[in-house]
């Protein structure tokens, strides 16, 4: 595997931990909230549609970033040499 299909990779999987973190982090600040406020689940569910609204953001433009970096000039595939 070359450097640039390793980076790509990499990338993927930061994305992945970065949705991952988003809703654990919406969801676990919402029960936070909850409990302090004692306000029952509301605020554990809007916490964690804020974070997979984050989410979804996020991973949107991190994806669009790695797909305009995958169709540089230099990565063509089977071009002759």
């Amino acid at each position: 595997m070359n450097a640039t299909r390793m980076g790509t990779v990499l990338q993927l999987v930061g994305i992945g931990w970065y949705v991952g973190i988003c809703i654990a982090g919406g969801s676990f600040g919402g029960l936070w909230l909850d409990r302090k406020f004692d306000t029952g689940p509301l605020l554990t569910l809007l916490g964690l549609a804020a974070g997979i609204a984050i989410a979804l953001v996020g991973m949107f433009r991190m994806l669009m970033a790695v797909l305009s970096d995958d169709a540089g000039p230099d990565n063509s595939r089977g071009s002759p040499a």
